[in-house]
């Protein structure tokens, strides 16, 4: 394959240059060198039939003349990188800074304006903020040929910058972020080639990614990661919905506030429900995977798949929303409860044997069990019933309060 990039260096003619023109010659890339800034980007605006794939831009030059211009500056360079950006809207074009000019490398005032840039949309290598002439011609041919290659899928990550800048932000893998990319190219192209199914477990992992960086801002309680460092997602759907969980070990937890709106608490419960059932997985639910199975043969679309994928992409923009506004991990845990064990409370019809410790002015009791647990609270009106004194012993049945929190007395026998 071939390639057609522009270079943009007052001395395109220069001898620095000749290693980085015989390099391209030889990866099938044609250098179009023009001098100046302004006529490079003039060049690119009336290239109507998109020859030019990417651009070069050389740091220090002239932005439109040698002769107006007193001397050399990186105003050139400025001129062209928000024409660029300005450019995405309608036009992808690659670029990438060259540079030999000593006072720019490592020099921090030339670089924050050109992080500025990159901060929307960053070509090339995480670690090249430029390229520096005699140095990183390699890497820079096979940047430009990588950059290119890649420019569909460029395309969808910016018209969805906000998505994937968020994906990327909590470290969501790259092989993770071509699947998303694969779908919604998809979804632009109204292609059915792909197989729903094979999708559904990337849409879990995404989730996934979400709940365990909510983890790390106690947004998520830690008790939703077992001790195997798997992640229940159910529970933490239940947790952000401000439910009790109802598999955390070493004690199901509640949050006393809704994390979740309802539509986002049900979006992501039927997500979880449906992908959980479609997926290529052996902890699957034969009964839901049966239901999923009735659904793909009466509707062979991959329109299903398309609506959880914006799905999960509305919950990465709302996770970066909300932690802009729940950022202290302090506040976060502060939220939340612990449930009582299963174990301690037994169940609706487990009786307790113990003595009533105090009677209150207010006409509460208070209830000692025999077995060391802690005491309970007994009810102004059941002490009156029962005609319940200090010293008497009981025998009582407790069950759960509404949010789990607490036992509650519901029935009582003197001994």
């Amino acid at each position: 394959m071939s390639y057609k990039v522009l270079l943009i260096d007052d001395q395109h003619n220069g001898q620095p240059l000749e290693q980085i023109k015989k390099m391209a010659k030889m990866a099938n890339i044609e250098l179009v060198s023009e001098k100046y800034h302004v006529q490079g980007m003039e060049l690119l605006k009336n290239d109507s039939s998109y020859e030019y794939q990417a651009v070069i831009l050389d740091a220090t030059g002239y932005k439109k003349s040698d002769i107006d211009e007193e001397k050399q500056s990186n105003t050139g360079l400025f001129y062209s990188l928000k024409f660029l950006s300005e450019l995405l809207g309608d036009r992808i074009i690659p670029w990438f800074i060259y540079t030999g000019a000593q006072r720019n490398l490592t020099n921090q005032e030339f670089m924050e304006p050109i992080l500025e840039y990159q901060n929307n949309i960053k070509f090339g290598r995480i670690e090249f903020d430029y390229y520096t002439k005699t140095l990183h011609e390699k890497e820079l041919i096979q940047d430009i040929i990588k950059e290119i290659d890649n420019l569909e899928q460029t395309k969808i990550e910016i018209q969805h910058r906000q998505v994937f800048h968020i994906a990327k932000k909590i470290n969501v893998p790259a092989e993770d972020i071509n699947h998303l990319v694969t779908i919604i190219k998809s979804i632009q192209s109204n292609g059915s080639d792909l197989e729903p199914s094979l999708y559904f477990t990337q849409l879990r992992k995404y989730v996934e990614y979400v709940f365990r960086d909510a983890v790390k801002y106690n947004i998520l309680h830690e008790n939703c990661i077992g001790k195997d460092g798997k992640l229940n997602l159910t529970d933490s759907s239940l947790f952000l919905a401000g439910e009790p969980t109802k598999h955390c070990k070493p004690n199901n937890v509640r949050c006393s506030k809704t994390h979740f709106s309802k539509l986002m608490a049900d979006n992501i419960k039927n997500l979880l429900f449906i992908t959980g059932a479609a997926s290529h997985t052996s902890d699957v639910d034969p009964a839901k995977n049966m239901d999923y199975q009735d659904y793909r043969a009466q509707i062979k679309t991959p329109y299903l798949l398309y609506q959880l994928t914006f799905t999960v992409c509305d919950l990465l923009v709302w996770y970066q929303n909300y932690l802009n506004d729940n950022s202290s991990m302090e506040a976060n845990e502060s939220l939340w409860i612990d449930l009582v064990e299963n174990n301690n409370n037994q169940n609706a019809m487990e009786w307790h044997e113990g003595h009533v410790t105090r009677i209150a002015e207010n006409g509460y009791g208070t209830f000692q069990p025999n077995n060391g647990s802690n005491s309970l609270s007994i009810q102004p009106n059941m002490v009156m019933q029962n005609h319940i004194s200090l010293g008497d012993n009981l025998n009582v049945r407790t069950e759960p309060s509404p949010d789990g929190t607490k036992l509650h007395i519901k029935e009582i026998i003197k001994l």
